[in-house]
């Protein structure tokens, strides 16, 4: 995404804009603290080196956005770490309540990236997706029995 396209993304244009109401308390603190994490960590995952733009907190609470609380992370290595979360027993997944498997099962399964079937998740449309990829699974598996 370029900067023009970005600009245009920013506030009420942005389609995941929730009125100005953040998820996070203090987020004008975390904001801050985040660009400058990305900054100390020179826009690398502090895992594995490649291009990051995701910060998490280490001891879990959105409201601690202390600077030696947040981590630089890939895409990648932030879905990993919260995949380990959600196999303890604190935490299940929501795609295993909803769907019967994970995003990363359901890409595996069907061929596509997690990233297409959260897109459907959000829009609405994968329970449906995954009932006719079911449904079209047992129809091939009619027809070569």
């Amino acid at each position: 995404m370029d900067k023009a396209q970005a600009e245009r993304m920013k506030g009420e244009n942005n389609p995941r804009w929730n009125g100005g109401v953040s998820e996070y308390p203090n987020h004008a603190d975390m904001k801050r603290n985040r660009l400058i994490r990305l900054k100390e960590a020179d826009g690398k995952c502090e895992v594995c080196g490649d291009e990051a733009y995701c910060v998490h907190h280490i001891d879990g609470s959105r409201d601690n956005h202390a600077i030696d609380n947040l981590v630089v992370l890939c895409k990648k290595c932030h879905g990993i770490l919260h995949s380990a979360r959600i196999n303890s027993k604190t935490q299940t997944s929501k795609y295993i309540r909803l769907y019967g498997m994970t995003m990363k099962q359901i890409a595996e399964k069907y061929g596509a990236s997690s990233y297409y079937y959260y897109h459907l998740h959000r829009e609405g449309k994968l329970k449906d997706f995954l009932q006719r990829a079911e449904r079209e699974i047992e129809s091939k598996q009619n027809q070569s029995a």
